[in-house]
């Protein structure tokens, strides 16, 4: 593990047991529903549930939000209830994940901003409060992949090539993205998530 994983790993543990109280929570993603369910939803590229008295959570999927949300369930096991949305622009998109080829990420920001990625697998998606910075979603095992400077059109954009690695075939993998910004501190992205195929 890198100094620059160990930081961000660090400065997460200290927010969550910061924030670890609080009552409504800032969480960036989609709203997905549960395959082959009626009426039952999940944040996208997570394992976690959704509830909300408040919105009919149907109108919100297709669309980067964020949402505040209470945890009515454990912190091991969270349920979310979601208190309320608001659209926004998604900050992290994650590549493609096809043996052999090449995908772009992207991270989108101010210019001038740093920006560093993780990933893990979906098995490994968890919850993370971590007030105004937003959730960690990914697990604190998650992996560091790269780091670096926002440009001027408002992107850090890398290259990723998947490995060719058979057993991985239909494996899901979970990304997110921490954002140092000079003004106004650490932002949490959205997770975003791909599929591992062999074309």
């Amino acid at each position: 593990m890198n100094v620059i994983q160990q930081s961000s790993i660090a400065l997460m543990l200290l927010g969550g047991s910061l924030f670890a109280q609080t009552q409504t929570q800032t969480v960036r993603g989609k709203v997905e529903d549960v395959k082959g369910t009626t009426g039952k939803f999940v944040l996208k590229c997570t394992n976690i549930p959704l509830t909300s008295k408040a919105l009919v959570l149907k109108t919100l999927m297709g669309t980067q939000q964020i949402l505040q949300v209470v945890n009515t369930g454990t912190a091991a096991k969270p349920v979310l209830e979601v208190k309320s949305a608001k659209a926004t622009t998604k900050v992290f998109d994650m590549g493609n994940l096809r043996f052999g080829k090449s995908a772009r990420w992207q991270v989108h920001s101010t210019p001038g901003n740093t920006a560093l990625v993780f990933l893990n697998g979906l098995p490994r998606t968890g919850y993370l409060p971590l007030g105004n910075l937003g959730t960690w979603l990914i697990g604190l095992d998650a992996q560091f992949v790269t780091s670096g400077t926002v440009h001027a059109r408002g992107q850090f954009e890398f290259s990723f090539t998947m490995p060719r690695l058979p057993g991985l075939v239909g494996a899901t993998f979970v990304g997110q993205a921490v954002v140092v910004d000079k003004s106004r501190g650490i932002l949490i992205s959205n997770s975003d998530c791909k599929q591992v195929r062999s074309r």
